[in-house]
């Protein structure tokens, strides 16, 4: 069993990534690689495929710091039509219009129980690595460092 595993079981399963995507968008593939790359679990929901439900945003909005403003994408062809109406529009009413235009919506989005990253950026993605694994490999890092310090050399191998 990998320390990621006894990890996941000690939590009871708890803390399963979702990572919220669409068919088209180059970087949510390149999200889905890294977390493949990385052995991180995660659960996919292709926006293309299957439309998000309302559960689904109020889950994403509540790991907002602000709320809609946060998941809408600006660059999306129907925003400058709806963006005047969003101001006024009840909550339940722009979920509604989220759930049938997904398009709207940022990609990728990735959450964990209380993590959120919309769209992707490699150093910031680290963030999913579970703490432990991520202390280990930093703690590897030292010692390789530590070993080399009489070289006076750093490469990009021994920061990895």
């Amino acid at each position: 069993m990998t320390l990621r595993d006894e990890l996941e079981q000690e939590r009871g399963g708890l803390g399963m990534i979702r990572l919220y995507t669409q068919s088209s968008c180059h970087s949510s593939r390149v999200a889905r690689k890294w977390l493949e790359t990385h052995g991180i679990k995660f659960k996919e929901k292709n926006f293309s495929v299957d439309s998000p439900t309302v559960q689904d945003l109020k889950r994403i909005l509540s790991l907002t710091e602000h709320g809609v403003d946060d998941i809408i994408s600006a660059r999306s062809k129907d925003y400058p039509e709806i963006a005047p109406k969003l101001p006024e529009m009840p909550l339940n009413e722009a979920l509604k219009l989220l759930c049938d235009h997904p398009k709207l919506l940022r990609r990728p989005i990735i959450i964990s129980d209380s993590k959120i990253q919309i769209g992707f950026n490699e150093d910031d993605i680290r963030q999913f690595i579970p703490r432990p694994v991520r202390r280990l490999k930093f703690n590897a890092m030292l010692n390789r460092l530590d070993r080399n310090e009489g070289s006076g050399t750093v490469n990009k191998r021994m920061v990895e």
